[in-house]
């Protein structure tokens, strides 16, 4: 039997976080958590951590297709996930009728709310930290 020293080692991972650009190291072993979003089916999550400058959750998901890490901001990724379903579902039906205004006006209503989702979240995230920063200060 060959032993492996990668089945042993965990590997390090340096990404930027997609909330505040701070750097974050993390190790990766060989476990792997249920992934629970469906914009990211083809996904495996190899980890949550929080970042440590901002605080705000964070996934590293794994592409089986590409061999590729990506880390995602969860709370970001939960305002698209939330439509994700629905929305797949007015396009599968926008394919069937070439002339549907009903269906275009749905889906551009869906996607402008995930839009101010998005700005919400990230407005929100702005003045937490900007009220971390004052309370530092004293």
């Amino acid at each position: 039997m060959k032993i492996d020293a990668k089945m042993f080692l965990p590997s390090i991972k340096i990404k930027t976080c997609p909330c505040c650009n701070a750097v974050n190291l993390s190790l990766v072993n060989g476990a792997v958590h249920e992934n629970k979003f469906c914009s990211l089916q083809d996904y495996t999550i190899k980890k949550f951590f929080n970042c440590r400058k901002c605080k705000q959750e964070l996934g590293l998901f794994f592409d089986n297709l590409n061999k590729k890490y990506k880390l995602v901001w969860i709370d970001y990724l939960k305002c698209e996930d939330e439509f994700y379903l629905y929305l797949n579902k007015l396009y599968k039906e926008k394919k069937k009728k070439k002339d549907c205004q009903k269906t275009l006006k749905e889906i551009t209503s869906i996607n402008n709310k995930i839009y101010l989702n998005r700005i919400r979240l990230k407005i929100k995230v702005k003045i937490e930290n900007q009220g971390m920063l004052i309370n530092n200060q004293y």
